[in-house]
């Protein structure tokens, strides 16, 4: 395991040592959907035949005046309640890749879940993963499934993201200490991004298979862009899903304050519209 994220072998071995844990299917739509129509669209996403299946938009709040952003506290806590989540059994997250299940798995964080973890590659990794053998057994054998990184897990206002671009554009040495990182793909970030915000986009953390990368690579890659890990960095893409991918490498990196602008770009340019 790296920070939150926990490996095909690994998921395997708990699986077949039956362990107690949560394995959530996270898929999102435009509409609410019962659990029996949620159901009907992971039928091929299958882990284990008791497995659950969240959609995002279950978890997310009215879509005014911007989509996709945290919900209230008592409407995570009814979906909680009517879903059976509770905080001491270990829930895993995953989707065909990383995308949603990055964000579900931020929600929960940010709503106090301290046992929460992302299948790192998604289940097409897990697809292609063959049991694992006895000497990777033995090695899973010893982690604790329950050791969860005590980062600080933070949603930043968009008046929170004027102030520091402000500090950012006028070059104020306040601002030294702040880094507005956007995780969205070139084309997009080039058609409009918030003043002093700098481009790394989320692709750039993942392997080809869309696992995380390594410790390492992912040292380098922040090395690369000149990106200083002890700055406070504000996380954010068009609307707050893609950029809890860059959340999850900021912990592995042991980033302890993971800042997120929830709403992103979309929640800036209501408030700060682009003249045409």
């Amino acid at each position: 395991m790296r920070g939150s994220l926990i490996s095909a072998p690994y998921l395997h071995y708990l699986v077949k040592n039956k362990s107690k844990i949560k394995i959530v299917n996270v898929i999102m739509t435009d509409h609410h959907h019962n659990k029996e129509e949620n159901n009907k669209f992971v039928h091929a996403h299958r882990i284990t035949l008791d497995q659950s299946t969240l959609n995002l938009i279950d978890i997310t709040a009215t879509p005014v005046p911007v989509p996709r952003k945290l919900p209230t506290q008592k409407t995570f806590e009814k979906f909680i309640q009517e879903n059976q989540y509770d905080h001491l059994t270990p829930i895993v997250f995953f989707d065909e890749h990383i995308h949603f299940a990055a964000r579900a798995w931020y929600t929960f964080r940010y709503f106090g879940f301290k046992r929460v973890y992302v299948l790192d590659g998604g289940f097409n990794k897990w697809h292609h993963q063959h049991d694992t053998d006895k000497h990777e057994s033995k090695v899973f054998e010893d982690l604790n499934l329950q050791d969860q990184p005590k980062d600080q897990v933070t949603s930043l206002t968009t008046k929170d993201v004027q102030v520091i671009s402000y500090l950012k554009q006028h070059k104020d040495t306040k601002g030294d200490d702040w880094l507005l990182l956007d995780a969205r793909d070139p084309p997009r970030y080039k058609k409009g991004s918030i003043p002093g915000s700098y481009n790394l986009p989320y692709t750039e953390y993942l392997n080809d298979d869309h696992t995380m990368k390594s410790t390492e690579n992912l040292q380098k890659l922040y090395k690369s862009h000149q990106i200083d890990i002890t700055k406070k960095i504000v996380n954010t893409c068009q609307t707050g899903k893609l950029s809890c991918i860059a959340l999850l490498a900021q912990e592995i990196l042991k980033k302890k304050e993971l800042l997120l602008f929830d709403g992103s770009y979309e929640e800036w340019n209501h408030e700060h519209p682009i003249k045409q």
